[in-house]
């Protein structure tokens, strides 16, 4: 998708969904979680959709397959296919992820970070952060080979009990995902959301 395209699809999410908070961010990461970043740059992916997705009152979160057996989970994500737009990727993501059918509420983020990592050059990478609400489906990850687990979780316990196993981790994306949570939940809170 060409760049003005592009640009255009954001104005018109932003119309429909609101203005995002835009943040810029830094993280290092380990090599290995790296390579993984440059092969989606490869794949000419730059960006993903992150959902905070609202169910039952409570937050859908995943578990990978990686960091089963750690407590670590975190909220959906995922790329969009070359040629698809933003929204069409994060209504296939959440499905793929939690089995559930959604629907963005609020575009609240547009998260800009740098990672970087000894020996490479820096990869630029941007997260689209949005709050969404379940509409239908049943709570079970359909992308098995990806995701172990689906589950709820309120507010409190992302915050006190899920932050600080990701802080505490030596991965610089956990430590993203950490940083991501933590501004959606302060622009929720300055919104009025």
């Amino acid at each position: 998708m060409a760049h003005e395209d592009f640009q255009a699809e954001l104005n018109v999410l932003e119309a429909r969904f609101g203005k995002p908070r835009r943040l810029e961010f830094c993280f290092e990461m380990n090599p290995e979680e790296f390579k993984l970043v440059i092969q989606s740059t490869q794949q000419g992916r730059y960006h993903d959709v992150t959902l905070f997705i609202l169910h039952q009152d409570k937050y859908v979160v995943i578990e990978k397959h990686l960091y089963a057996k750690t407590g670590i989970l975190r909220a959906p994500s995922g790329g969009a296919s070359p040629g698809e737009r933003l929204e069409a990727a994060a209504i296939r993501e959440g499905k793929e992820e939690t089995g559930l059918d959604i629907e963005l509420q609020r575009w609240v983020l547009e998260c800009h970070v740098t990672f970087y990592c000894k020996g490479h050059s820096p990869i630029d990478w941007v997260s689209y952060v949005f709050l969404a609400q379940s509409v239908g489906g049943e709570l079970e990850t359909q992308d098995t080979t990806e995701i172990s687990d689906v589950q709820l979780r309120t507010r409190d316990e992302l915050q006190k009990e899920i932050r600080p196993l990701l802080l505490a981790s030596k991965s610089g994306g956990f430590r993203y995902r950490a940083g991501l949570t933590d501004a959606f939940f302060d622009a929720l809170e300055t919104r009025n959301i």
